[in-house]
Parts: C-alpha cells; structure tokens; sequence
C-alpha cells in the first residue's frame, strides 16, 4: 500500500452508504487560499484533487491555476478531498480532514473564487462528512455525515454562520433538491421489499417538519430527482410481486405515472431541459454495481427507446441536452462490452488493471462515439456504484457541452487530469496532475 493509500482510503459501497470514507488524513489548519481576484475566472474551470492531495483549479487548457490549499502532502498526515462546485459556479466546497488514525478532525470548508477569507460551515471529531451537495441557491450545502453509530443528512449555511442541522437519519440515504432550495426529495432505507423503514419523503426543511413519507414503499433505486424546472419529481416504487416502477409525479407525489416497469435495480436522471429522462436497469445476478445499456423517453414516459448497443456503467447529460456522456469497461483481454466475471469492488487493487472508455451518444441514440480510454484512478472508481447521486452535485461537461473532463491512473497513487473534446477534433490533453476533477456548472 502506497504512502497515499494509507493516509486515505475513500470510496466501496459499504452497501449503505453513497459513498464510504474510510481512512482519511487530512488537514483543517493552514489552509492558503489565493485571494487576488483579478487573477481568477470564476466561470468554465475545473477543480481537482492534486497528487499532494490539495485541490486545484484551473480552465480547460491548464491555465490560470489557483491553488485553494497548498499545505496538504502525502506524509503529513492532511488531505483535502470532494471538491463541490456551487450552482453559480462562485465557490468550490471540499472536505479536509486531519490527525492520527486515533484522533481526526474533519471539516467542510467553502473557498470564494472571487477573493476573501475561506468559511469553515462544518467541524467535528466524531462526525465525518464524505458527501456535499450544494442548494441551488448556492447558500447552504446538504452533506452526509457518519457518526460512532448512525449516518445523518445535515444542512449547513456556506456564510458559515449558524449551526449546522441534522435533518434525517439512516442508511442508505440519497437525494434531490427542489430547484428553488426549499424542498428535498429523500430515499431513506433501500428497497421496501428489503426493509421496513424504506421510505421516499419529501422535506420542506424550512418548516422544521418531519418529513412527509409517500405511501407506497420504494423499488429497487437509488437516487431521486427532481426535474430541473421544477414541474414534477422521479421515484421508484415497489406495488407489484415481481417488478418495480419508476414513477413521474407531481412535486407533491400526486398522481404518478409509469414511466416503465423494471426488474433489477434502476438508475435515472433528467435531462437539464426536464424534456427527457434516461434510465438504465442492472439486473440482480450482475457482479457490477450499475451496468445496463440506456434508454431515453419524453417526461412522460412515452417514445421511449434503448440508445446503446453496449452496457453502461454510468452516464451523465450534457448541459444542452443533446447528448448523455456514459462509461463502458475494457478487463484484460476484453475488447468490449460486459463482464461478469470482475466487479469494481476492490477499487485500489483493480484500478491499474481495467481500461474504462468515455463514450457519447446524442439523446435520440445516434452517432456514439468514444471520447477517451484511460486507467481510472482509485478516487473516480469509489464514485461509480452511486453515479446517479453524484449526478445529482457535480458534472463532468464543460458549461458549453464542448469538453469533458476525466482523471488518468498514472499509478497506485498518482494521476493526471485530462480533457476530451466533443467534437473530436483533437486528441485529449492532460491539464494538470490529478486523481478526480469536476467541472464548474457554469
């Protein structure tokens, strides 16, 4: 195990939760934020943990780098880790945690691209934040805390004013902001077929309410969503012996609609224009966590058709709506398509062993082409088994839909940051030195 790999360990599905962090070391004290704001763009940038784990960021040509923190290292036992953009693209949020396996502090700390001082929203020694997920309103950040004994879902104000608050407990727990940043849409407990305390509910958190439980217990699903405009939320429910469906309801979870009925478990995402939904269904006896090809119908459910030939492991709409970016797996010796025999479960151990492609395809299942085959690093594999909830906080796809960005395994504990053009009209290039990067919304 490298030097990196014993000071942090992050991702596995430990089966309840979005996403595990397990052995993290990094640092809360001496952050060095770069506060000449004439010097940075604050939109079209990409944010990246860099192989000393602090987080950088730069444009799409590697330019215009600003270190947000410069005092993590491999053997001081620092890292910062998650970078977050906001929805308005103004500041990049991340988890820093530091100590001693025996005593660690972690904290969620908010950067301004503009200039100023950093804000500190959350800190404890007890609770360790591994998953943000900004409001749309860009004012408080929704994170997934695990304690000694059970998991939370807490709310803090970026301003760093204010406590924080728990909202709801449980595992496995995913969810969707309402556009307007006053509603969540939970999925708390798995499959109603596996617990009791499954439950899909909506939360108004402003009321101070518990949240309001639908009545039909959830199907085999992860995240929810809500639809970018607002009109109408996405839900699977378990109502038959044999087979799930994946709903469209009101924002309230009134009169839903089939969109299809399922076996397996389902993954699903509007697309930006809420005109579209993309749905993909893992059967039950597959060693991978999500690998199905991809379907694409109205809002409605109807004209509703496979786009892919091939097994996706993940996908993400561009901005415009036009095309779904989605990953397929190369194992040695494998030309394309499925395995079955090799699961990601062993991120450190398999990540220099599989070859992953970026693939697109056009929303109507046209012209699929591959963008990039690269090693995956640790980081980006962690983050596979739950890429619908992370739909949910960041992107891949430059602002315009032109570009893409990926992370490269240089080594066990090394990387580098890459962007594909959508055009194809160049081969990649690497930016910077990175092992998972995220582009800003805007």
């Amino acid at each position: 195990m490298s030097n990196r790999t014993a000071l942090m360990v992050v991702g596995g599905a430990l089966g309840c939760l979005i996403l595990a962090l397990c052995v993290v070391a990094a640092g809360l004290a001496g952050i060095s934020y770069y506060t000449a704001a004439s010097a940075v763009r604050t939109v079209d940038r990409i944010a990246y943990v860099d192989n000393n784990l602090n987080i950088q960021v730069a444009d799409a040509q590697g330019q215009h780098r600003v270190a947000l923190t410069s005092d993590a290292s491999n053997s001081a036992q620092k890292a910062y880790l998650f970078p977050t953009w906001s929805p308005d693209s103004q500041q990049v949020a991340f988890v820093g945690v530091s100590g001693n396996p025996n005593q660690r502090e972690a904290a969620i700390n908010v950067a301004p691209l503009a200039g100023g001082a950093s804000k500190t929203v959350f800190k404890s020694n007890s609770q360790f934040p591994f998953y943000l997920y900004w409001a749309p309103d860009s004012q408080r950040i929704g994170f997934l805390a695990q304690g000694e004994d059970e998991m939370a879902l807490m709310l803090g104000q970026t301003s760093g004013a204010g406590e924080t608050r728990t909202l709801e407990s449980g595992s496995p727990m995913y969810w969707s902001w309402s556009p307007d940043a006053q509603a969540m849409l939970l999925h708390v407990g798995g499959s109603g077929r596996d617990s009791n305390d499954a439950r899909v509910s909506l939360l108004r958190w402003q009321e101070g309410k518990q949240p309001q439980a639908f009545a039909d217990k959830p199907g085999a699903f992860q995240a929810p969503h809500f639809s970018p405009d607002g009109s109408a939320i996405l839900y699977a429910s378990s109502n038959k012996a044999n087979e799930d469906d994946l709903f469209v309801a009101d924002v309230q979870g009134r009169n839903p609609k089939s969109v299809t009925s399922y076996q397996g478990t389902i993954a699903f995402a509007w697309s930006p224009d809420s005109k579209k939904i993309a749905t993909m269904v893992t059967p039950d006896d597959a060693d991978l966590p999500m690998q199905a090809p991809l379907w694409v119908s109205d809002a409605d459910g109807k004209n509703r058709k496979q786009i892919t030939t091939e097994d996706a492991l993940a996908f993400y709409w561009s901005p415009d709506s036009k095309h779904i970016a989605y990953l397929t797996i190369l194992l040695p010796g494998q030309s394309s398509g499925r395995s079955r025999s090799n699961g990601l479960n062993t991120p450190q151990r398999q990540a220099a062993t599989i070859q992953l492609r970026w693939k697109v395809v056009s929303a109507e299942g046209v012209q699929a082409r591959t963008l990039a085959t690269f090693s995956p690093t640790d980081d980006f594999i962690s983050l596979l088994p739950f890429f619908d909830q992370y739909a949910r906080s960041l992107t891949f796809w430059s602002p315009d839909s032109k570009h893409f960005v990926y992370t490269h395994s240089d080594d066990d504990s090394n990387g580098g940051v890459w962007v594909a053009d959508l055009d194809g009209a160049k081969p990649p290039r690497r930016i910077g030195d990175g092992t998972l990067a995220v582009w800003s919304w805007r």
